[in-house]
C-alpha cells in the first residue's frame, strides 16, 4: 500500500471498526420492547447532561450496566449506567 489514499481509506476502517456503538439487542419483555446491551458493547449514555461514549464491562441487573469510559491524562472513569441513561447516537 504505497498510495497515499489507499493508507488513508485503511486507517478510517479499522478507526470506525474500533468506534461502533452497539445497537443492542430488542426483544419483548414483560409485553415492551425492550433494548438489552451486552459486555463488550461501545454505547453513548447521559451523565449530568453531556453525552459520554463507553463499553460496557458488566451487566448489574436487567436495565443497570457498568460502563467504564477511558478518559487521556485521567485514566478509566466507571458508571453504572441505567438503560433510559443510553442514547442511540
Amino acid at each position: 500500500m504505497n498510495d497515499p489514499h489507499s493508507r488513508e481509506y485503511a486507517a478510517a476502517v479499522a478507526y470506525m471498526g474500533e468506534h461502533t456503538v452497539s445497537s443492542g439487542t430488542t426483544r419483548y419483555r414483560d409485553g415492551k420492547l425492550v433494548t438489552t446491551y451486552a459486555v463488550g458493547d461501545r454505547i453513548f449514555f447521559l451523565e449530568k447532561g453531556h453525552t459520554l461514549a463507553g463499553v460496557v464491562v458488566e451487566v448489574l441487573t436487567e436495565d443497570t450496566y457498568h460502563v467504564r469510559r477511558h478518559v487521556p491524562d485521567h485514566g478509566n472513569l466507571h458508571y453504572a449506567v441505567t438503560a433510559e441513561d443510553i442514547v442511540p447516537f
